[in-house]
């Protein structure tokens, strides 16, 4: 009988050091599993999350929204502005600040890596107020960006004006319709891109333009065109 008790007890003692290994395992399985899952739904997520910048930045969330304008110089066959107008595409808003956007300007044999001055605002206010286009002419804004402050009223603009020299430069300032007060663009506005050319770089008849629109971490929206053969003085023509 004691004999038996013995075998009895140490089966027992094996059946139980047994369910301890068995336990074990799925303890380290389980954890194993789960560490598994994890890193499956963490890749998942940062795959999703490349695919999404990836298309974000294959495609450009902004688009011409009407015709692009040439503006005359005062010299017979000068161009001396252009203005796109520019909507936002597949996007609620998109950033225009100065540290993330570039416009890049090529006419002829000359080439600028970014002539981007940021949003109109008007000098002089605190804050900075923008610039609302609505109900002014192109004339106006044009006039105001590149004149001076010296010995202009404190609330004219200049943005565009180098007080150094005394001259304007070529440059590109963003003026946005219905805006929110902020340095973007929305759905539910409509920018307009000023781009002035300074006296000794404005465009002749039949130059090729390139202008690159690059937002931040988007696609670039690139816009070529031919200045027009008939270009009447300080008038304004469709680009061709």
């Amino acid at each position: 009988m004691r004999r038996g008790h013995l075998v009895r007890e140490r089966s027992g003692m094996v059946g139980l050091e047994a369910a301890i290994v068995l336990i074990a395992f799925v303890i380290v399985a389980a954890a194993f599993s789960f560490m598994v899952v994890n890193m499956g739904l963490y890749a998942t997520q940062k795959g999703r999350d490349v695919i999404s910048q990836g298309i974000h930045e294959s495609g450009c969330p902004l688009t011409i929204d009407g015709s692009i304008l040439i503006k005359a110089s005062n010299r017979s066959g000068y161009a001396k502005a252009i203005i796109i107008p520019l909507k936002t595409m597949g996007t609620k808003w998109v950033s225009m600040g100065t540290n993330g956007t570039v416009v890049s300007l090529r006419i002829r044999d000359k080439a600028w890596a970014n002539i981007y001055r940021g949003i109109g605002v008007y000098n002089g206010t605190e804050p900075k107020t923008q610039i609302d286009p609505t109900g002014l002419q192109f004339d106006t804004i044009i006039a105001n960006l590149t004149k001076g402050s010296q010995s202009e009223p404190s609330t004219w603009w200049g943005q565009l004006y180098n007080n150094e020299t005394g001259t304007y430069v070529t440059g590109a300032v963003l003026v946005i319709e219905n805006s929110n007060g902020d340095d973007a663009l929305h759905h539910f506005e409509k920018g307009f891109l000023i781009i002035v050319l300074d006296h000794n770089n404005e465009a002749l008849v039949r130059d090729e333009v390139s202008i690159e629109i690059r937002p931040e971490k988007s696609a670039p929206l690139t816009i070529e065109f031919t200045i027009p053969e008939a270009l009447p003085e300080d008038s304004y023509v469709m680009a061709g």
